[in-house]
Order: C-alpha cells, then structure tokens, then sequence
C-alpha cells in the first residue's frame, strides 16, 4: 500500500488558519531590487579602482623593463647612458640629448606611460644615467602616478633598479621604506 503525502493548501499553525503564499509582495521585490543595485554600484566602483591600480603597476613594469633594456646596452657597449624626462601631459623619458618637440610626436627610444591617467614625473632635476663601467648608475628616482596612488621607480649607485608604492602596496609592489 502506497503513502501519498501531499501539502495541504491550508496550514495549522497553533490554532490558527493561514493560506500558503503564492508569489512574491511589491515591498520583498523592491527590496531585492534596491539589494541588487546597491551591490552593481559597489561593484562598478570597485572594478574602476581595480582597473586604476593594475594600468599603474603595469605601467611601472613596463618603465623597469625600459630602464633595465637601456642599462644592459650601456653595459653592453661600455657607454655612459644619461636619461631625460619631460613633464608635459602625461610625459616621456628617454635617453641620449633631450629632444625639444612634444613626447607624443616622438616615436622610438623614448617610455610613455601606456595609459592616459597615468602621469609620469622626476624628483628632482638632476641628471640620472647608466655607466657601462662596472654596471653602475646616477642614483635618482622616478614617479608614476594616477588617481589609484604613486609607485616611485629607485635607482641606486649600484646599478639596481627596484619598484615601491606610495602609501599602499598595489598589484603586489610592496611599499617604499622611509
């Protein structure tokens, strides 16, 4: 003999009648809506930063494996290698005697941060190089920044070129020590 279990329509919940719904109320379907439009702006809004940070990191990478290209030329042909960096919209830097048109009519030889939001600029106004002579360098730093932070390109007398972050560590650059 076979058991049919079914739900009843009406419900005895201590003593009282109560009908099972059918559907969903206008207050639980406006609420999930206004659920589901506060998490997509948090979203956007995250994803944006996200995009902000990784164009910044990988805009440093790109200028580190610029500078270590040029470093490892001057190594290789024995040659001093002066750097120079322009400050004009978004910047450029690039090696041998400082061009006097804008960065965006130049083509070859020169780093321009791939991205339009970020800026690339110098601390101070000195000159900084590769020496092919034991593979030593004019000591300086360079800054790359957007609205995401700062990541300052270091590179020491010794001929080492390393990447930190201002204030936060981004994609992985830990931050710059004081």
């Amino acid at each position: 003999m076979k058991t049919n279990l079914r739900l009843n329509k009406l419900r005895l919940i201590s003593g009282n009648i109560i009908k099972k719904q059918k559907g969903i109320s206008l207050i639980e379907l406006l609420l999930v809506i206004a659920l589901a439009g506060i998490m997509t702006v948090w979203g956007a809004q995250s994803w944006h930063h996200y995009r902000q940070r990784e164009r910044l990191a990988d805009s440093a990478r790109q200028l580190l494996a610029f500078l270590t290209h040029l470093q490892a030329k001057a190594n290789r042909s024995n040659s001093t290698t002066l750097l120079w960096i322009r400050q004009d919209g978004q910047g450029c830097l690039g090696s041998g005697n400082k061009p006097t048109i804008a960065c965006s009519l130049l083509e070859e030889g020169i780093f321009t941060p791939p991205y339009p939001d970020v800026s690339i600029t110098i601390s101070l106004n000195k000159e900084i190089g590769f020496y092919g002579i034991r593979n030593t360098a004019q000591a300086g730093n360079i800054m790359l920044s957007n609205p995401a932070g700062h990541i300052r390109l270091i590179i020491s007398s010794r001929g080492r070129i390393r990447l930190c972050s201002e204030g936060q560590s981004i994609a992985g650059i830990h931050l710059c020590q004081k």
